[in-house]
């Protein structure tokens, strides 16, 4: 056997996780690794020497040097001459919970721990590697714009993560291309030749139930098509960026991706209805009501707000929302709901059956003046990123505190609103965060309960009824003057 060197090796990195493989002859070695535990690998070869897993182990170890490297459980399927070699090198680097099938022939298998599954078969391995690894989400772009087209697989190139598998210029290309290439996430504009894209998304979204971020240029009047949209099962909207844009918005526009690609539509509120509070449940219409949430989040709001009473405390909701559809989701509100619900202004009264949206783009912050509370809208740095911001609302809020306040924090990725919520915790203010399984993206409301900030995790569908049953109980706040 010829010597082996770190060009045989492979390393491959998505977020947290690293697939490392190794490829000699017709021998094939892989490793996924997540938060420094080895998941899972590849065998083909009998006389597989020990210099090949020594290279390995160096490999992996260069790669993850804070990593531990203890492996919860390795599955080995394999001729039994190379299951002992593996099983005494294991032994010995001290990975744990060992298990071995012995077969006497040549097989390979893949452990896929994103569904605890193993797969096993007799095709070439490095196919198989290449076309199921999870290491890489495979995107479909669907523009009709070549320049577009290209921009986005530039964009989704520079990230290891990702993979550009197809791009169709027309919606009559689509199906035949979810067919063959089977993407993770669907990148879809609006406005094309044969169909709008929201026409197409209602074709293709109950039949493959891919994750689907829309990438567009929309006016102000043609927000209801991006909540058309979504109400149909997209996860996100991104607004087109400007050739000068580009550089700066290329974070944003992966990010969004891979959290779509991430998402599960099975925990779409589409699926989860909330239990409608019946309109004699009376709510203490003294109290305020805050409101937090992202990616997700606009059919989320809808689903909690037409579950509640009739009559209702203020609600002030920040919904991270581009600018271009902000008052297209609040008018779209307001025709479901019996009370008001609008696109805040600078100066709108905090009042009873009156839900303020935060503007896109603009902070919302909650004050005091004359004896009343209203709202503050302004063009304030960003926080957390966003702007809006949920940890900018809930932050104003804890320093203005008078009354019974209850604050929630929905399906959305990154942290933005924990640290809010947290502080007006502290404060007696009773708060919600949205359950892992109901969330289309656990990312705030897992922040929030690991900083301690959740007074309850409820599912969607208990939310509206949870939020009717605090206002009535007596509020422990801290006045602050």
């Amino acid at each position: 056997m010829n010597k082996l060197n770190s060009k045989d090796l492979v390393t491959k990195k998505s977020g947290g996780e690293y697939l490392i493989e190794l490829i000699y002859g017709d021998a094939f070695v892989s490793f996924q690794l997540s938060d420094g535990n080895c998941l899972g690998f590849y065998l083909k070869k009998t006389d597989l020497k020990k210099m090949i897993l020594d290279l390995l182990f160096i490999k992996m170890t260069n790669y993850l040097p804070h990593s531990e490297l203890i492996c919860a459980e390795v599955k080995m399927i394999g001729m039994t001459s190379s299951l002992n070699l593996l099983e005494d090198y294991f032994v010995e680097k001290k990975f744990k919970s060992i298990k071995k099938i012995e077969k006497n022939c040549v097989i390979e298998v893949m452990f896929l721990p994103v569904v605890n599954k193993v797969r096993v078969s007799k095709e070439v391995a490095q196919t198989i590697i290449l076309k199921s690894s999870p290491a890489k989400f495979k995107i479909l772009i669907v523009d009709d714009s070549r320049t577009i087209r290209n921009i986005l697989s530039r964009i989704f190139s520079s990230d290891q993560g990702l993979e550009v598998c197809a791009m169709a210029e027309r919606p009559s290309e689509v199906e035949a291309l979810i067919l063959k290439h089977k993407p993770d996430v669907i990148t879809l504009d609006i406005h094309m030749p044969e169909m709008d894209g929201v026409a197409l998304l209602k074709i293709i979204g109950p039949k493959y139930n891919i994750p689907t971020v829309m990438i567009s240029s929309i006016s102000m009047a043609e927000g209801p098509m991006v909540l058309e949209a979504l109400e149909n099962g997209a996860i996100d909207y991104i607004q087109k960026p400007e050739l000068s844009e580009i550089e700066s918005v290329t974070p944003l526009i992966i990010e969004k991706v891979r959290t779509a690609a991430k998402a599960n539509l099975s925990k779409s509120s589409r699926n989860l209805r909330s239990k409608t509070v019946q309109t004699t449940a009376l709510c203490d219409l003294n109290s305020l009501i805050v409101l937090g949430s992202s990616t997700g989040g606009t059919e989320a709001i809808r689903e909690i707000i037409t579950a509640l009473p009739d009559q209702i405390p203020p609600m002030l909701i920040v919904q991270h929302i581009p600018a271009v559809f902000s008052a297209a989701f609040a008018k779209r509100m307001n025709d479901l709901c019996p009370f008001e619900v609008k696109e805040a202004e600078n100066g709108d009264e905090v009042r009873a059956n009156r839900i303020l949206i935060a503007p896109g783009g603009q902070q919302m912050k909650c004050v005091y003046k004359n004896g009343k509370a209203i709202v503050e809208i302004n063009d304030d740095e960003p926080v957390n990123r966003f702007k809006p911001s949920v940890d900018y609302l809930f932050t104003s809020v804890a320093k203005n505190l008078y009354t019974s306040t209850i604050a929630v924090i929905l399906t959305g990725m990154g942290k933005d609103g924990a640290r809010g919520m947290l502080e007006l915790r502290s404060l007696g203010v009773r708060t919600i965060a949205q359950d892992e399984f109901s969330s289309v993206v656990f990312g705030m409301p897992k922040e929030a309960i690991a900083l301690g900030g959740a007074e309850f995790v409820e599912p969607l569908s208990d939310i509206a009824e949870r939020i009717t049953l605090l206002t009535k109980e007596k509020s422990s706040l801290k006045k602050i003057s």
